[in-house]
């Protein structure tokens, strides 16, 4: 079965909600300060080089969530390219880990254009380390999560690490560690195009009472369930290596949408593409070429070119 489709029901500028998870849902994104940087390092570095717009993001032991503005699929890729293939080689340094971290490609969500979607989803993110019974509020999640950058307004900073200049200065005999080719990065967080128009001090004020509605409702199911937080001094002695039992299942959804119509509309729009792309996919692959796929979708790459055979001459 082939790897489903990059595309969007609109061409250009759409907020998605982007998910990765670990191999079989093993805690190798552990939280610890070493990791946490250069997680916040690696979104940095992968934002320099593919300018999308984080609005929020959280990093939990087994999957995360980054909620952003992409002007295409294409820059959306290439982000998420660029930031996995980094920090699957950091992760796997820190945790001695021999195989692929993130066996399974990232899924994204298209948001619908409805008012008050963009702030679900990012409720969605912020509250999702309560939400799992890991921590009573989100302050408290020990991992990357961009909470508290959204609340003070100020940047993230983290570590990036120039893997091939150290590689090939050890290579040379040069006696030198990973420090020396250590430089911190900065990340900024845009606000959600739909509360663009607020100051920064209004937004700030929207994250702080969605923040208090989690905490108090994180409470409240503890009570009513007779439970507790599993506890930041559990989450950060959770061994990496061992596979958990139980892994939740549920389906992916291709979109996120408040109504139903809107969610149709959608679904049709994507439908029509999808089906437009299968068709000059199956011409391309025929030999026609010159083919025009839908705008905002990645052609697949053409067809072997067989060497023509020539009959073999009788040397007599």
């Amino acid at each position: 079965m082939g790897h489903p489709l990059r595309i969007f029901s609109r061409p250009q500028n759409v907020v998605s909600e982007i998910t990765q998870v670990t191999f079989q849902h093993r805690a190798l994104m552990r939280p610890g300060d070493r990791l946490n940087a250069l997680i916040v390092g690696a979104l940095a570095r992968a934002q320099e080089l593919y300018p999308v717009k984080l609005h929020g993001f959280t990093f939990l032991s087994n999957h995360a969530h980054v909620l952003a503005t992409v002007e295409d699929v294409a820059q959306m890729a290439s982000f998420m390219r660029h930031f996995t293939s980094k920090i699957s080689k950091e992760i796997g340094i820190e945790h001695d880990w021999p195989v692929k971290v993130f066996p399974e490609r990232y899924h994204h969500v298209e948001l619908s254009q409805e008012p008050g979607i963009e702030l679900a989803r990012l409720r969605y993110l912020l509250s999702n380390s309560c939400k799992e019974g890991l921590v009573a509020s989100p302050f408290d999640w020990p991992g990357v999560s961009s909470t508290e950058a959204l609340i003070t307004g100020e940047p993230m900073h983290g570590v990036w690490i120039d893997r091939t200049a150290l590689s090939v200065a050890r290579a040379r005999g040069k006696k030198v560690s990973e420090s020396d080719f250590a430089v911190t990065k900065e990340l900024r967080l845009e606000p959600l195009p739909s509360l663009a128009h607020l100051s920064p001090r209004q937004y700030r004020e929207v994250i702080v009472d969605m923040v208090r509605e989690i905490e108090k409702e994180t409470l409240l199911r503890h009570r009513e369930n007779g439970t507790k937080p599993l506890g930041v001094e559990k989450i950060l002695s959770t061994n990496p290596h061992r596979r958990p039992e139980n892994v939740p299942s549920s389906p992916r959804p291709w979109f996120h949408a408040l109504s139903r119509k809107v969610r149709k509309a959608m679904r049709d729009a994507l439908t029509w593409i999808v089906a437009a792309y299968r068709e000059a996919a199956r011409r391309f692959k025929e030999g026609e070429f010159h083919v025009e796929f839908p705008e905002g979708t990645f052609p697949p790459a053409r067809p072997f070119i067989e060497v023509m055979r020539l009959p073999l001459l009788d040397p007599g």
